[in-house]
């Protein structure tokens, strides 16, 4: 084999390493929109204070994409998530801006709150009946936020 066949091969073997590594790059980031902390996750539900919640997505997503919301046996939903805000007693500039999350049903339930469109997020594990409150995070003088939250299997 010359030079020009042997660098020839090399390249064409370079191509098809970084065409496999990019499809699975690819391919790995499609699957974390569905699986999300531990394992799959409910369809997103979005709410906010102050403004208008994100819209709803007029695309339904494919069938299987993501796991049920847990309901109870009249078919409400087993998880409200109410926000609120509140100045902190030191500096009443800053802004501690809080979830209320309600679990009406007699199973435990994981559930993930985030900032809409954001990976700012903290999880909430509910034991049956059970109703907690916990800070999302803190603005400097913001009473406005929106969130996202999916329950987690």
């Amino acid at each position: 084999m010359n030079n020009a066949n042997l660098s020839r091969h090399f390249a064409q073997a370079g191509r098809i390493t970084c065409s496999l590594a990019l499809a699975a790059v690819l391919s790995e980031s499609g699957a974390q929109a569905q699986i999300v902390g531990f394992g799959r996750s409910s369809a997103p539900m979005y709410g906010g204070t102050g403004m208008a919640p994100m819209p709803a997505n007029p695309f339904p997503p494919m069938k299987g994409t993501y796991a049920p919301s847990h309901k109870a046996p009249d078919g409400t939903a087993c998880i409200s998530v109410h926000p609120s805000t509140r100045p902190q007693v030191i500096n009443p500039k800053i802004i501690d801006q809080l979830v209320t999350v309600n679990n009406t049903c007699g199973q435990s339930i994981n559930v993930q709150v985030c900032y809409a469109g954001s990976s700012d997020c903290i999880t909430v594990a509910l034991s049956g009946y059970q109703k907690l409150q916990r800070i999302l995070g803190i603005s400097a003088g913001s009473t406005a936020f929106r969130y996202e939250y999916r329950e987690l299997y």
